[in-house]
C-alpha cells in the first residue's frame, strides 16, 4: 500500500474539491491511499490563520511515500518551507501543485503565458490604453508571472507601465473593492481595462464600482483568472481563464507516482489551460441568463440553509454532552446529521496555548470516533486502518483563539467542501469543544472554590463551614451510629509566646497530621478552631477509642522528636459514642468537648 500526503490551504473550495476529483479519478482501484491536512485562511496573516498551519506540522515523513502541495495562497511559508525540508531529509518526493516551493518540481499552469494572452486580448482586441493590474501577495509565484507576463505584454506594445496603477493585495474578495477605493482617491479606479491576478478580486472590484454606479464593460473592462463559478454566472460574467483544475489533480498524482518511481525528474509540467473571453471585457452576450443566476443563488441559499440547520443540531447535540463516555454516541449522531461517513477527534486532555505541534500523537490520548473511545499510532484512528476502508481522508486543526485543543479527520466525500460545508463544521466543533473545555474549567474552579470555603488553609482539615456542611449528612447517613474525639493542643500558648508562631503553626500541624494517620477512617476531621480539632467516625467501642487517643500520643511524641520541639507536643482528648439517633450531633459535641475540659483541668491539676 502506497501512502500519499497532501496539504492544502483552501483559498477556494472548488479548486481544492476539483484537485480532489482529479486525483479520485487516478487513484480509484489502486492501493494509494491520500491524506489531506486542510488549513483555511493562511494568507491573511491572522492568528487564526496562524493556528490553522498548525495542522502541517503533525504528519511525520516517515508513514508517507511522496507528498503534494497545494498552498499557492499563502504569503508567508514557514510551516511549508520546514515541512519540505524535512521531506527531503528523509529521501521523499515533493511535488507542488501551481506554485513552486524550494525549487522542487511544481505542476500547474503556464501562468505567464496565460496573462500574457489575457492582456493582448484587452489591446489588441478592445484598443486598451491604460491598463491596472490588481495582483495577489508579491512574493506568491504565481503572482509574479503574472505580473511579468502584463509588464511585458505593456512593453512590447509600447505602453508605459504607470506603478501607481499596479496593488499587490491578497487574492481576496475585499481585496478586489480595496483596491478600487485607493484608485478612486487617485483618480485612477476607470481606466480602458482592470487586469486581476484572480476572480475573486475582479468580483470584488465590480462590486464596488457598481455601487458607484459604474459598470463593466460600458466604464472599464476587466478579467480575472481561474473562471470560478461565481465569475460565470456573474452579470457581467468575467472574462478568466480556465485551469483545467480536475485535469490538474489527475496529472499531479500521476507525475509524483513517477518521481517516487524515479521514471520522471523534470523541474515544471505545465498542463493545459485556456481563456475564457466573456462579458466583463466586452465579448460575447451581455444580456446575462437570469435564470441560471437565480438557480445558482436558490441552490446555494437551500443548501447554506440546510447545513445551518444540521451544523446547529450537532452544536447543540456536543454541547449537551461532555469528553467522556458519552461522546462517541453524540459523534454517531453527528455523522447521521451531516451526513458523514465516520468521524474522529483526537484531542489534547487540556488545551493549550500556542501551535498544534505534537510530535508524536500519543500525546494526544483522548481519542474518540462515532464507534467508541479509540487510540492513534500515525494520526488515524487505528480501528480505521484495519481495513482501510477509506481512500481519502482530511484532517483539520482544531483550535479556538489562541488555543490548540486537537484534531479532527473525516473521510472524504464529494458533499463534504462546498459551500463551505466541512469549514462551518469545523469551526462549530472547535467553538463547541472549547465552550465543553470551559465548562469543566468552571467546574473545576467551582470545586477549588468550595475546597477554599470548607477546607482549613494551614492544616487541610475542614474547617467550620465545612463541619456543617458535612457533619450533619454523616450523621443522618449513620443513623446515629458514629463516634466523636474533640481534641486540644496542649499548652500552645506557650508554644507561641515563647517560641513564636511558627513553632505554633508546627504543632497545629502536628496535630492535624496525626488525627490524617491514626484517625484515617474517620471521614470527617475538623478544625474547629485556634487550637481545638473534632473527628467523626463511623462507630466502635470505648476500648478502641482509648487505644486510638493512645496512638495519637505517640504519634505526637515520635513528631516531636523529629521536629525538634523545644518541649514535647501532647493533646487533651475527649470522646463520644452513639449507637442510634437518642442524641442530636449537637449534644455529642458538647459532651466530647465537656470530656476534653474534664481532662484538660486535670493535668493542669
Amino acid at each position: 500500500m502506497r501512502k500519499i500526503l497532501m496539504i492544502t490551504s483552501t483559498w477556494n473550495i472548488i479548486y481544492i474539491d476539483s484537485l480532489i476529483q482529479g486525483i479520485l479519478e487516478r487513484i480509484q482501484g489502486t492501493d494509494i491511499r491520500l491524506h489531506i491536512f486542510n488549513a483555511y485562511h493562511v494568507a491573511d496573516g491572522s492568528e487564526y490563520g496562524r493556528m490553522e498551519q498548525g495542522i502541517f506540522t503533525l504528519p511525520d515523513p516517515r508513514v508517507y511515500d511522496g507528498m503534494l502541495v497545494a498552498v499557492n495562497s499563502v504569503g508567508d511559508t514557514p510551516y511549508i518551507d520546514r515541512m519540505i525540508t524535512t521531506y527531503l531529509e528523509h529521501g521523499r518526493k515533493v511535488l507542488s501543485i501551481d506554485q513552486q516551493f524550494m525549487g522542487q518540481p511544481c505542476i500547474g499552469i503556464d501562468n505567464y503565458r496565460m496573462f500574457y494572452q489575457i492582456t493582448e486580448h484587452m489591446i489588441t482586441a478592445h484598443g486598451c490604453k491604460t491598463l491596472n493590474y490588481l495582483g495577489g501577495p508579491e512574493g506568491n509565484e504565481e503572482n509574479q508571472k503574472r505580473y511579468a507576463a502584463f509588464r511585458d505584454c505593456l512593453a512590447h506594445h509600447r505602453i508605459p507601465l504607470d506603478p501607481g496603477r499596479t496593488l499587490h493585495m491578497s487574492f481576496l474578495h475585499s481585496d478586489g473593492e480595496k483596491a478600487y477605493e485607493r484608485w478612486k482617491q487617485r483618480g485612477l479606479h476607470l481606466p480602458d481595462a482592470v487586469l486581476c491576478a484572480n476572480d475573486n478580486m475582479a468580483l470584488g472590484y465590480l462590486v464596488a464600482a457598481q455601487q458607484d454606479g459604474y459598470y463593466a464593460p460600458g466604464d472599464f473592462r476587466i478579467s480575472g483568472f481561474d473562471n470560478s463559478e461565481e465569475g460565470r454566472i456573474y452579470s457581467p460574467a468575467i472574462t478568466s481563464v480556465n485551469r483545467g483544475w480536475v485535469h490538474l489533480g489527475h496529472d499531479s498524482i500521476s507525475r509524483l507516482l513517477e518521481m517516487i518511481e524515479g521514471t520522471s525528474d523534470a523541474p515544471v509540467y505545465y498542463t493545459q489551460g485556456y481563456c475564457v473571453f466573456s462579458e466583463s471585457c466586452g465579448c460575447g452576450n451581455v444580456d446575462q441568463n437570469s435564470g441560471q443566476i437565480l438557480q445558482y443563488m436558490y441552490r446555494e441559499k437551500k443548501s447554506t440553509e440546510r447545513h445551518n440547520e444540521m451544523h446547529f443540531a450537532s452544536q447543540q447535540l456536543l454541547c449537551s454532552t461532555s469528553i467522556g463516555p458519552r461522546m462517541p454516541e453524540a459523534l454517531n449522531r453527528c455523522c447521521e446529521l451531516l451526513e458523514l461517513d465516520a468521524l474522529a477527534l483526537c484531542l489534547h486532555p487540556a488545551p493549550e496555548e500556542g501551535d498544534l505541534s505534537p510530535e508524536d500523537p500519543l500525546s494526544l490520548p483522548q481519542v474518540y470516533t462515532n464507534q467508541g473511545p479509540d487510540t492513534v499510532t500515525s494520526l488515524v484512528p487505528d480501528s480505521w486502518t484495519a481495513g482501510e476502508d477509506y481512500q481519502i481522508l482530511l484532517f483539520s486543526a482544531l483550535h479556538f483563539q489562541t488555543r490548540s485543543l486537537g484534531y479532527c479527520v473525516v473521510p472524504y466525500n464529494r458533499e463534504l467542501l462546498p459551500y463551505g460545508k466541512h469549514r462551518k463544521f469545523v469551526d462549530n466543533l472547535s467553538l463547541t469543544l472549547s465552550l465543553i473545555w470551559q465548562q469543566k474549567k468552571l467546574q473545576q474552579m467551582n470545586l477549588q472554590l468550595q475546597q477554599l470555603y470548607v477546607r482549613d488553609q494551614l492544616t487541610g482539615l475542614y474547617n467550620r463551614f465545612g463541619y456543617e456542611d458535612l457533619a450533619k449528612k454523616y450523621f443522618q447517613e449513620q443513623q446515629g451510629r458514629i463516634y466523636m474525639i474533640f481534641l486540644d493542643v496542649d499548652n500552645l500558648k506557650t508554644f507561641n509566646d515563647q517560641h513564636g508562631h511558627d513553632v505554633g503553626d508546627l504543632a497545629i500541624k502536628g496535630v492535624a497530621e496525626a488525627m490524617k494517620t491514626v484517625l484515617s477512617q474517620a471521614p470527617i476531621k475538623v478544625r474547629m478552631g485556634g487550637d481545638e480539632f473534632l473527628a467523626v467516625g463511623p462507630y466502635v467501642g470505648e476500648a478502641e477509642l482509648l487505644s486510638l487517643e493512645a496512638q495519637m500520643q505517640l504519634w505526637l511524641a515520635r513528631y516531636s522528636e523529629i521536629h525538634k520541639m523545644p518541649f514535647p507536643l501532647t493533646a487533651s482528648m475527649g470522646h463520644v459514642w452513639s449507637e442510634d439517633m437518642a442524641s442530636t450531633l449537637e449534644q455529642l459535641v458538647q459532651e466530647a468537648d465537656r470530656r476534653m475540659y474534664e481532662i484538660k483541668k486535670a493535668k493542669k491539676r
